[in-house]
């Protein structure tokens, strides 16, 4: 019962597996059903001319696979199918007038050389020579004969070739089509979801600012708390999705983030400093690219200590556009090990800076690491480009 539903795509299997096989068989087939239709046509003009049928059929079936193959292969894949139909009547006309001149030269030759006279051979050089070389185009009888005796023949391959040929141009056009429209739904789709992605944080960030204006009369601590957490989310959500920033609001975005933890670590002995120095808003840098210095510095350094800890945070641009950040932070007492040998070299996320750095400032930055028993540090310079509104001043 499901044999009929299973046999085609089988069969549509094999054939694409075994298709360069099936080509070649199927040409050898057309080559021997021409010769052999040559051959048969040519036994009743000559009869028993065994000269004539052997060059006169092998030079018709010549001249139908020639016009065969450049019709099919050249001229229709070129004009036809992309609808040029001056070019395509300009070609065409000019394969057919060099099969004329092949069959001319054909026929003069076997009248000329063919030992034994063929009244039909005679008959067809008569008509030909007497209509010239271009009697093709001024002698309906010489162009009925060039067409009926290798064109026509032709035309019965091309009209299969031409039909697959549409179908897999159709084929092809609507899987484009289906192609296209499934990447019109992908984009939607993913428009929607980085539309629903950013519901959640525009949310919380409208949020945070109606908590800073009710609390802001009751605790100012708590207010100024919700009121950096907002500057971050606000970074995060409208200046980070462009390739640089002004140096300035990253690192205005360093110092909210060192008042959140100098917040969340007030009851705990840890010094947080900060220095900063130079014109930072004169120059632009990637955004994001260093706080990851500065959380490494707390996740390693100041979380678990049991003692009095610090980080301290330096940024430096001269009026070059050479920038200096130094990362330092104490490191808790602890016996060395693999794990904690890790955590010192920066872990993960300073291998991540470093892939950035280098495909963002290749050969325009150095990063060092220095690490001891009591301390770890991590210094970035950069050479960093001027903003676009104070190239004037140097």
């Amino acid at each position: 019962m499901n044999s009929p539903a299973i046999a085609p795509p089988r069969l549509i299997a094999f054939i694409q597996r075994h298709w360069t096989r099936i080509r070649i068989a199927l040409h050898i087939v057309l080559w021997v059903v021409t010769f052999g239709l040559a051959f048969y046509t040519t036994s009743f003009i000559a009869h028993d001319d065994n000269f004539v049928k052997l060059q006169f059929a092998p030079g018709l079936a010549l001249l139908t696979l020639l016009y065969f193959y450049v019709s099919g292969y050249i001229l229709f894949p070129r004009y036809l199918y992309h609808f040029h139909p001056i070019k395509l009547l300009l070609s065409t006309a000019f394969v057919f007038f060099f099969i004329h001149l092949c069959t001319y030269a054909l026929l003069f030759y076997l009248h000329t050389y063919n030992p034994v006279s063929n009244k039909f051979i005679d008959r067809y050089w008569q008509l030909f020579e007497a209509n010239g070389l271009t009697g093709c185009f001024t002698s309906l009888y010489v162009l009925l004969l060039n067409f009926l005796s290798t064109i026509n023949i032709a035309y019965f391959y091309l009209v299969p070739k031409v039909a697959k040929d549409l179908v897999v141009i159709l084929s092809r056009s609507l899987q484009l089509e289906r192609d296209n429209i499934q990447l019109e739904r992908d984009n939607l789709d993913l428009e929607l979801s980085f539309l629903k992605a950013q519901v959640n944080p525009h949310f919380l960030l409208n949020t945070l600012n109606s908590v800073y204006a009710r609390i802001f009369e009751a605790d100012q601590q708590a207010a100024d708390l919700v009121l950096h957490l907002a500057e971050l989310m606000r970074y995060n959500l409208y200046e980070t999705d462009q390739p640089r920033i002004s140096l300035d609001k990253e690192l205005a975005y360093i110092q909210h983030y060192l008042d959140l933890e100098r917040s969340r670590l007030a009851d705990q002995p840890v010094l947080i400093d900060y220095e900063q120095s130079g014109q930072p808003a004169h120059y632009q840098i990637a955004p994001l690219l260093l706080i990851a210095f500065v959380e490494n510095a707390f996740k390693h350094g100041v979380k678990g200590a049991t003692q009095p800890a610090y980080v301290q945070v330096r940024a430096d641009v001269d009026n070059n556009g050479h920038f200096a950040f130094t990362v330092e932070n104490s490191l808790p007492q602890r016996p060395l090990t693999p794990t904690t040998t890790e955590m010192r070299s920066g872990g993960v996320g300073l291998a991540n800076v470093r892939r950035r750095l280098e495909a963002l400032y290749t050969g325009q930055y150095t990063l060092d690491t220095t690490t001891d028993q009591q301390a770890y540090t991590v210094t970035l310079t950069l050479q960093l480009e001027a903003t676009t509104d104070s190239i004037h001043v140097y």
